[in-house]
């Protein structure tokens, strides 16, 4: 499955700290007039890169550049407590705004649910808001369904939405 020709999907790296954390930034200001509480949200984004110690962090390569990256949670693993714990999880998919539009971000979901495939999760969550509109729709076009909905997150409506392994 690669989506994306020419972009490579590989495990994060410490030095790759300061592309994640651009990108984290320059993706999601996007929402620096939806979300609510962007002053306090917004400066977290600078510091993405720090999940990569509760979480499997994998980024998106082109050439030597990164281009996008995404979290994956592992069925069992710590996780919010709106995902199952036999669940599989995808957080945080961000592409760089340059970059969008070539499948970036499809390669990314396509190697979760790889990832959630060979850890045999019968399910892979995610959490994502209707104004994420491209992200959600990203989403549906590959299988994921609304699960429910959960508390608002940055003064938006959220919800959890699930793609069935068959596990």
């Amino acid at each position: 499955m690669n989506s994306a020709p020419g972009i490579h999907v590989r495990a994060y790296a410490p030095q790759d700290a300061a592309a994640v954390n651009r990108i984290a930034v320059a993706a999601y200001a996007q929402y620096r007039e939806t979300f609510t509480d962007w002053q306090t949200a917004g400066p977290r984004f600078s510091a993405t890169s720090d999940h990569a110690k509760v979480l499997e962090l994998l980024v998106a390569e082109e050439g030597d550049a990164i281009r996008g990256f995404v979290g994956y949670v592992a069925p069992g693993r710590p996780r919010e407590r709106i995902f199952q714990r036999p669940w599989a999880v995808m957080r945080m998919l961000a592409v760089d705004p340059p970059a969008r539009g070539r499948g970036i971000g499809r390669r990314l979901i396509e190697e979760c649910i790889a990832h959630a495939r060979r850890d045999a999760a019968p399910i892979i969550g995610l959490h994502t808001s209707p104004v994420m509109a491209a992200a959600l729709s990203l989403y549906l076009r590959l299988g994921f369904v609304h699960h429910k909905d959960v508390v608002d997150r940055h003064g938006i409506q959220y919800a959890v939405y699930t793609l069935d392994l068959g596990g």
